[in-house]
């Protein structure tokens, strides 16, 4: 079982830590926050950054806006792919219109876009809606 390097959920401090099996309970070193939290992080220009780059697992992180139809449509659909996925792929979502810096650092145009990310480098994007269960699929397919 190798080491990974996991960002805490909710203080982002870069934790290593041993995977053994599914549903174990990680705390995180610093606030001691389950690391397996598997619900999406509303994330900032900062702490969406740091997620890309120091976690060694898939990320995924949906940009939408409150205003965007689709986006808003996609919303539980999002949240329940997340659900299944704890530490083998975390779930980001940034509203663009209010960080709009990292939305611009990726070129993000068009809403929704989704992301997935791998080791910090870009691997995939999609701009539109996807249902749970093609999230649920992409997700898998990035393990």
């Amino acid at each position: 079982m190798e080491a990974l390097r996991i960002v805490c959920p909710e203080c982002n401090s870069v934790n290593t830590v041993k995977i053994k099996g599914q549903g174990e309970v990680i705390p995180c070193a610093q606030c001691k926050t389950d690391l397996d939290d598997p619900f999406p992080l509303e994330a900032t220009d900062e702490t969406c950054t740091t997620h890309i780059v120091e976690n060694e697992i898939p990320i995924l992180v949906d940009f939408y806006s409150t205003t965007c139809g689709p986006c808003m449509a996609m919303y539980d659909d999002y949240e329940d792919a997340a659900l299944g996925f704890g530490l083998k792929v975390k779930f980001l979502k940034v509203n663009a219109d209010v960080y709009q810096k990292v939305a611009g650092k990726y070129g993000v145009g068009a809403l929704p876009t989704i992301i997935a990310f791998n080791k910090g480098e870009e691997i995939s994007r999609v701009s539109r809606q996807l249902s749970q269960s093609e999230l649920v699929l992409w997700a898998q397919s990035l393990i």
